[in-house]
């Protein structure tokens, strides 16, 4: 660890490991809760045969990050991107798996940010990628 780092040299091992993996199976509970929660009355999410619902996969997500990646007290999203290559359906199970793709840190205004970058997966069980997200945590 560099002087006045929070960055420890266990944190630095981790890049680049798989931190989690969380396998669901899309059902019409989720999709309905989903769109209950964002407000969209659609029958259509009700079906089994229903239309590609990407936001399952975002919401599922792909578990925590260990708590010793964030060392001081508060934390934030600091934003994502997601590229969905398949639609995911009723009926499907997807694998969701984290990882942590970079630490670093930067001085802001009030002391240290510390940047967490995380990669996240989703397959289905057919292992074809469904989808793939690159999200960001602040710790301050």
């Amino acid at each position: 660890m560099s002087e006045g780092s929070v960055i420890t040299d266990d944190m630095r091992a981790m890049i680049g490991t798989e931190t989690s993996r969380v396998v669901h199976e899309v059902d019409k509970t989720m999709l309905s809760r989903i769109a209950e929660a964002i407000g969209d009355a659609d029958p259509r999410w009700q079906q089994e045969a229903a239309p590609g619902f990407v936001l399952a996969a975002m919401v599922t997500g792909g578990g925590e990050l260990p708590d010793k990646l964030f060392p001081m007290q508060r934390r934030v999203a600091g934003g994502g991107d997601w590229e969905f290559l398949l639609p995911i359906r009723v009926g499907d199970v997807i694998t969701c798996s984290t990882k942590l793709a970079d630490i670093y840190e930067r001085e802001g205004k009030a002391g240290k940010l510390l940047f967490i970058q995380a990669e996240t997966m989703i397959t289905n069980q057919r292992g074809e990628l469904a989808a793939r997200g690159k999200s960001s945590l602040i710790n301050y």
